[in-house]
């Protein structure tokens, strides 16, 4: 998996043990609220899910959701104490409008792959 750091222009390589899909949302998610964003005559009416079980104290997962078509409104992934990634959703529109984002930068070509531990799987 590609890590590309867009400020630096660099990109390395995170090793597959460590992979995180952030867009894909734990199975079984547990259902944590449904709110309305917006003011009246102008909101949106939003569901929050996260990984959280009965038996943990702590969700690794949190997504917000509209109600309505299901859209992404937020998402918050926990790695760990000291990693956390926040996403907003934001102006989305059907489609992809540059399919040019998928092609890894030209840095990326010259990454080598590297073994996964036998102990790591």
């Amino acid at each position: 998996m590609f890590q590309i750091d867009q400020k630096k222009k660099d990109c390395s390589k995170i090793s597959l043990t460590e992979a995180w899909d952030l867009f894909d949302n734990p199975a079984n998610s547990t259902f944590e609220d449904q709110y309305i964003i917006g003011g009246p005559g102008d909101n949106v009416v939003v569901q929050e899910w996260s990984d959280r079980k009965p038996a943990r104290k702590h969700e690794t997962w949190v997504g917000v959701y509209t109600l309505k078509d299901c859209y992404p409104v937020q998402e918050t992934y926990a790695r760990n104490s000291s990693v956390t990634t926040s996403t907003r959703f934001f102006n989305l529109q059907l489609g992809i409008s540059d399919p040019d984002v998928f092609t890894p930068p030209s840095t990326c070509q010259s990454a080598r792959p590297e073994r996964m531990s036998e102990s790591g799987c």
